[in-house]
């Protein structure tokens, strides 16, 4: 599967200068687990804001009111880009430890985001589809023997 179909196309983001406070909104309005951080300047996104970020944040007793999302700009951000195979993604996420990672498209800018939360459910559809199949399997596999089962009787 595409990696374009699989991951969410609809991306909230913020800019740099946005609050921890107005971030929290943005969360709860859209609900959604995660903000894309981005730069005018910038072609693709500078950081990843999530809700535990948020909590950690707070907890951590910086005033939500005065601190700013540019915490979480981060020069070296983990993407992916569309045409990027699924081992890939979760390669990512499993080497970064995160669950979420903005896509890229051809040219660097911002396209949408994946979660592991997709990725799942994707996986899921496909082990359900597989164990389809084999349950039609069996039940023409005991349609064909009992078939032939009664042949040998009536002969």
């Amino acid at each position: 599967m595409s990696l374009e179909k699989l991951m969410q196309k609809s991306v909230c983001t913020v800019d740099r200068s946005t609050t921890l406070v107005e971030a929290a909104r943005q969360l709860m309005q859209h609900s959604v687990g995660a903000l894309v951080i981005t730069e005018p300047s910038e072609p693709g996104p500078v950081g990843i804001i999530t809700d535990r970020d948020l909590v950690a944040m707070i907890a951590k007793g910086l005033d939500p009111k005065q601190t700013t999302v540019d915490w979480f700009a981060q020069p070296a951000l983990e993407t992916v880009r569309v045409d990027d195979a699924l081992e890939t993604v979760t390669h990512k996420m499993r080497e970064s430890g995160v669950r979420r990672l903005p896509v890229l498209d051809v040219d660097g800018r911002l396209a949408g985001i994946v979660s592991l939360d997709d990725v799942l459910v994707l996986l899921g559809r496909e082990i359900s589809d597989v164990a389809s199949t084999i349950e039609t399997g069996i039940v023409q596999e005991h349609a064909v023997g009992s078939r032939a089962s009664w042949r040998r009787v009536s002969e």
